[in-house]
């Protein structure tokens, strides 16, 4: 989709009453490569942040090779531009990137956040972690754990390999047992909500703008909404808060997976 076209759409959706935009599409960080002339990401922010739309834009899952410096420095320069990433790592283990035909090594991967956070702080950041990839030997395992418990990510996805019908890695020999794969993904799984624990134990007393969302949370009753740094957040009051940006203070809550707000 043409620049143009893309803005035209995005303040058609403000003016119908959206308050957030996700940016999406198959290798995100590769946009405008096919037109003509061809763009870019960058551009495309920068013609967002020029413009007078009011809502939030959050770019979806992008690969760290197509991740720049200047997409960094686009989203920490600006709030509308949530400051949250999700960059798919896959494993922890050069080796098994490698055997994966992936375009960057662990440690490339790892550069990548280190720089993200040293420019946005308080930034959310998740990766996508797979094991019993096959082949992947316990060693292998073991690289990919101690990597990604270094890494200063704030959530992981983490599943295990499941085979797909045609493709190369479904024909692969030393496929994984599915118990050992049960047993590095409850692993990982671990080190995943400790992440996010200590992510959340920073955010206490932070003030935070939170999108509210347009039902209540099943649980609890109370409204519930997201932060740009992708932290869901509980909050007590009307429902004529719903779809609306709000001011919070952050607090701990009663469940894992999210913060109390209090409003502002």
């Amino acid at each position: 989709m043409e620049l143009d076209d893309v803005l035209a759409n995005l303040f058609a959706l403000e003016k119908n009453g959206f308050h957030e935009v996700v940016l999406t599409g198959i290798h995100l960080g590769y946009y405008g490569r096919d037109l003509i002339p061809s763009q870019t990401l960058s551009k495309l922010l920068d013609g967002i942040v020029q413009s007078p739309l009011r809502l939030r834009v959050r770019l979806s899952s992008i690969e760290p090779n197509e991740l720049t410096d200047q997409i960094i420095e686009q989203v920490a320069a600006d709030d509308r531009i949530c400051n949250h990433f999700h960059v798919p790592l896959q494993s922890g283990a050069t080796s098994i990137l490698k055997r994966m035909g992936r375009p960057y090594t662990a440690q490339a991967y790892a550069s990548t956040i280190e720089r993200i956070v040293r420019k946005i702080p308080h930034a959310g950041l998740g990766a996508d972690v797979m094991v019993g990839f096959p082949g992947e030997t316990d060693d292998e395992f073991e690289q990919s754990y101690e990597r990604v418990k270094s890494l200063p990510v704030t959530y992981l996805h983490v599943f295990p390999f499941s085979p797909r019908p045609g493709t190369p890695a479904a024909a692969y020999p030393d496929q994984v047992p599915d118990t050992i794969m049960k047993q590095r993904a409850a692993k990982m799984r671990s080190v995943g909500q400790q992440k996010r624990a200590t992510f959340f134990a920073g955010q206490i007393n932070q003030t935070a703008t939170v999108l509210v969302e347009g039902r209540r949370d099943r649980q609890s009753g109370l409204l519930k909404g997201m932060t740009a740094n992708y932290i869901s957040v509980l909050i007590e009051g009307e429902d004529t808060l719903m779809n609306q940006m709000v001011a919070v203070r952050l607090q701990e809550g009663h469940r894992q997976d999210v913060l109390q707000g209090f409003l502002q």
